[in-house]
């Protein structure tokens, strides 16, 4: 017989991971609050999972008197949905799908679709065995297409994209995302279909990863509850914001120590000081547009750290390319727009430009190097890619090419620091 599964398995289907707890739930004695009401009314439109994501944000005395005051069917559907923790693909899937027996015919399971009315779709169907695991998929034009006599097991993919419960749900999202299907089917570790992620789901998804991922690239910290821009409160945005602005504020103490250990070379050369921004700038620049290349590619799975090598090696060239031509823009900047500048007596002009010259080149290399191997380090280290780009990076950079700038076009053109 064809099956149509609202729900998640039966209890005793073993789980691959550990389920958050949840307290049992005892109807309410009087009228909930008009608050607690509303979002009552709220959950009771929305489907299973939406009701599981919002539950998920209430505080646990809210979620309690909710929970009471649903019916016991939904409430035991949505429990078992909000059981998941968060960031897992069982906290994103729905358990509203539609599932045929995989002994049924074409014309049965048809029959059986068609009473599928709550199913999040029916396009593509999951075929199931008596244990509920799942053997394969079909889609919903190939069963019309197909004689209504013939088997429905001749008709399936029997080796779907699928996910596990507790894999993460950006992997499980981009998996069905990358698979270009309508639907991802969730399994627990004895292969039980448990639910699905469709593709809508996978969507918002990777949106909010998208969105979590911009706020890391311009130093701010989100949450959940704050990603709205124009709900944020003055005092969300200053938790947002000053952390990492002051972290890197400090950070940059030490671009202002460099300048201070090279005061007498200054002294020395005024027209080295004319170049610093454009060191700054520079190096800012490539860096940032480096790691906002390998992130991308990261972020699509185009780029894993297999592939760390080839990211390095491919970064090194075009930062040599950048290096050349940035070096020849710096000599020729210095030898017919900064020929005004005092030069002492000891050096040239020409000697003057190649030296900022070649300390240009050489902190673009060395820039375009750091902004490829930040994210690939974070995944090392398992921490977001993101929190490695944007005002972290030019900072980084900043401090670094400052120094090379110093060191080389010091020790080029002879000049002494005073210790």
């Amino acid at each position: 017989m064809a099956i149509w599964r609202p729900a998640v398995p039966p209890p005793d289907a073993r789980l691959s991971h550990r389920p958050r707890s949840i307290a049992p739930v005892t109807p309410p004695d009087q009228p909930p609050a008009p608050d607690i009401a509303r979002t009552i009314d709220a959950l009771a439109a929305t489907s299973p999972d939406e009701a599981a994501r919002a539950l998920r944000q209430l505080p646990k005395r809210q979620r309690a008197a909710v929970l009471a005051a649903i019916g016991e069917r939904r409430r035991q559907e949505v429990m078992r949905l909000a059981s998941h923790e968060d960031g897992t693909a069982g906290a994103i899937m729905t358990s509203r799908y539609a599932a045929v027996a995989e002994t049924l015919t074409v014309g049965e399971a048809l029959h059986q679709l068609a009473a599928a009315s709550d199913a999040e779709t029916i396009y593509l169907v999951f075929a199931v065995d008596a244990a509920h695991r799942l053997v394969g998929t079909a889609d919903l034009r190939s069963l019309i297409a197909a004689d209504r006599r013939a088997p429905v097991a001749g008709l399936l993919d029997r080796s779907p994209t699928s996910a596990r419960v507790d894999d993460g749900d950006e992997e499980a999202a981009r998996r069905l995302v990358e698979a270009r299907a309508l639907a991802l089917p969730v399994l627990d570790g004895d292969g039980t279909l448990v639910g699905i992620i469709t593709f809508d789901d996978a969507q918002r998804c990777l949106e909010a990863e998208a969105r979590e991922d911009a706020d890391r690239f311009s130093a701010i910290q989100s949450t959940p509850q704050e990603s709205a821009y124009l709900d944020v409160s003055f005092a969300g945005e200053m938790r947002r914001r000053a952390p990492w602005i002051l972290g890197l504020a400090v950070a940059g103490l030490m671009a202002g120590y460099i300048v201070h250990i090279y005061e007498d070379a200054l002294d020395a050369l005024v027209i080295l000081a004319l170049y610093m921004p454009m060191v700054a700038d520079t190096g800012g620049n490539v860096g940032t547009q480096s790691a906002s290349l390998v992130l991308r590619a990261i972020a699509t799975g185009g780029v894993g750290l297999r592939d760390a090598g080839r990211v390095l090696w491919k970064e090194t060239r075009v930062g040599l390319g950048l290096a050349a031509i940035l070096f020849l823009f710096a000599v020729l900047k210095v030898w017919f727009i900064s020929n005004g500048s005092d030069v002492p007596t000891a050096l040239t002009l020409e000697g003057i430009g190649v030296a900022i010259g070649v300390a240009i080149a050489v902190t673009v290399v060395v820039s375009v190097l750091i902004g490829a191997m930040l994210p690939l380090i974070a995944l090392v280290i398992r921490v977001d890619p993101a929190v490695f780009a944007g005002p972290a990076l030019t900072t980084i950079v900043d401090v670094v090419g400052l120094f090379l700038y110093f060191q080389i076009t010091t020790r080029m053109l002879g000049i002494a620091l005073v210790e």
